[in-house]
C-alpha cells in the first residue's frame, strides 16, 4: 500500500520504521504496540496516522513512527521521521480527550464505595490517564480522569531527556447542549490536545513527555528504580 519497511535512521539502534513513498494523502495502519508507561503486561492494538509531508518540492515522509525505544524494556516508543524546529506542531492534528467522571461511584456496589486505586476493580486504561486539569478538565464532576488517544498516547518518558511540550484540549460542544442534546453523549466536546517540540529534534529521534513523578511513584516494583527529575538535580549537587 505504498509503504514499506526500513532501517536507515541512525539516531538510534533496533529500530523498524515505515516511510511512505507515492503517497498523496494519510495512510492509516494498525500497530501493535506494549502499553505506554514503560510496562509490557499487555499489548493494545492502536490506529495511527502513517502521516507524510504535504510539500509538494519535499519528498514524501512519515512525520512519526513507532520503533523500539531507546530506553531498554519500554517496549515502543515514538520517533520524528523529519527535523522538528522548537515550537512545531508534533504531527498534523491534535488529539481527543476523553473524560471518565465519577468512575469509583459508577462502578461500587449498594454496600460501599470500591476504589481502581486500591485495585478494588481492573480499569484497562489505568496506564493512560492523565492529570484532569493539566487537560483543562476538573469541573464536569466530583472525580475526574482523562484519556488521550492518537499521539499523546505512545511517546515515553525520560525525564533527563524531556523533547515534548503538551498541551491543554480545545472546547467545542459543536452546537449541542451538554444537557439537554440527545446527541451529546456521542462525541468528546474536548478535542485538539496538541504537542509541540519543547527544542529542535533531529528527524530519526526519540521523542519523550512528562509523565510527572506521580506516575511512577504510585507504582511498585521497578517503576520505583526510574530515575526523577529532582534523582538528576540531586546528582548535581
Amino acid at each position: 500500500d505504498g509503504c514499506e519497511q526500513g532501517t536507515d535512521f541512525t539516531a538510534t539502534s533496533n529500530i523498524s520504521f515505515i516511510w511512505c513513498s507515492n503517497v498523496t494523502h494519510n495512510m492509516y495502519f494498525k500497530a501493535t504496540m506494549f502499553s505506554r508507561r514503560l510496562t509490557t503486561v499487555a499489548a493494545a492494538t492502536m490506529l495511527f496516522s502513517c502521516e507524510v509531508t504535504a510539500a509538494a518540492d519535499d519528498s514524501d515522509q512519515c512525520l512519526l513512527y513507532l520503533a523500539e525505544s531507546t530506553i531498554p524494556n519500554a517496549g515502543l516508543g515514538m520517533f520524528t521521521g523529519v527535523p522538528v524546529e522548537e515550537g512545531q506542531l508534533l504531527g498534523r492534528v491534535g488529539d481527543a480527550a476523553f473524560a471518565t467522571v465519577d468512575q469509583d461511584w459508577h462502578m461500587s456496589p449498594a454496600t460501599g464505595m470500591i476504589s481502581k486505586h486500591s485495585g478494588d476493580y481492573h480499569w484497562p486504561l489505568t496506564n493512560y490517564d492523565w492529570n484532569a486539569p493539566d487537560i483543562g478538565l476538573g469541573d464536569e464532576a466530583e472525580d475526574v480522569s482523562v484519556t488521550v488517544n492518537g499521539f499523546g498516547a505512545a511517546p515515553n518518558c525520560h525525564f533527563s531527556l524531556l523533547n515534548v511540550d503538551e498541551h491543554a484540549a480545545t472546547y467545542d460542544a459543536a452546537g449541542l447542549n451538554r444537557y439537554t442534546s440527545p446527541g451529546a453523549g456521542a462525541i468528546t466536546p474536548y478535542w485538539n490536545r496538541t504537542s509541540t517540540a519543547m527544542r529542535d529534534i533531529a528527524a530519526g529521534s526519540e521523542l519523550y513527555v512528562d509523565y510527572g513523578p506521580n506516575w511512577f511513584t504510585s507504582r511498585e516494583g521497578h517503576f520505583q528504580l526510574v530515575p526523577l527529575a529532582t534523582s538528576y538535580e540531586s546528582a548535581l549537587e
